[in-house]
C-alpha cells in the first residue's frame, strides 16, 4: 500500500495497558472499543452502560452497539476519560478514536498527502 493511502495507526495506553493498532479516525464521530477488548482492561459486559444510539458502518448497515464504558486513554503527558461504544465489530483495529477524542484532547492528526 501506498504510503499516502495507509490509516493513521497509534500505539497508546488504555487503562494502564499498552494497546497497539489504535486507529485515527477523523470521519467517525463515536470512539470504538470491540467487545473482544473489554477483558484486556479488566472490563466485563456488566461494566458497561446501556446507550440508546445506532450506529451506521461505512456500507450503511445500522447496529444497536452493545452499550458503552468510559475509559483512560493516555497518549504521550495526555490523559483523558474517554466514553467508548462497544460493539461486536470484527474490526482490524483495537480501537477506534474518533473526533470525539480527536477534539477533546486538542490533537491535530497529520499524516503524509
Amino acid at each position: 500500500m501506498k504510503a499516502h493511502l495507509k490509516p493513521l495507526l497509534l500505539t497508546l495506553m488504555i487503562e494502564g495497558h499498552e494497546v497497539n493498532k489504535v486507529l485515527v479516525d477523523g470521519g467517525a464521530t463515536i470512539n470504538i472499543l470491540p467487545k473482544t477488548m473489554l477483558k484486556r482492561f479488566g472490563k466485563t459486559m456488566a461494566d458497561l452502560k446501556p446507550h440508546n444510539i445506532l450506529i451506521s458502518d461505512y456500507a450503511g448497515k445500522l447496529s444497536q452497539p452493545e452499550g458503552m464504558i468510559l475509559l483512560d486513554v493516555q497518549i504521550s503527558n495526555v490523559k483523558r476519560t474517554t466514553m467508548f461504544i462497544v460493539t461486536l465489530s470484527k474490526a482490524n483495529f483495537n480501537v477506534l478514536l474518533g473526533r470525539e477524542w480527536i477534539h477533546g484532547v486538542g490533537a491535530v492528526p497529520s499524516t503524509v498527502h
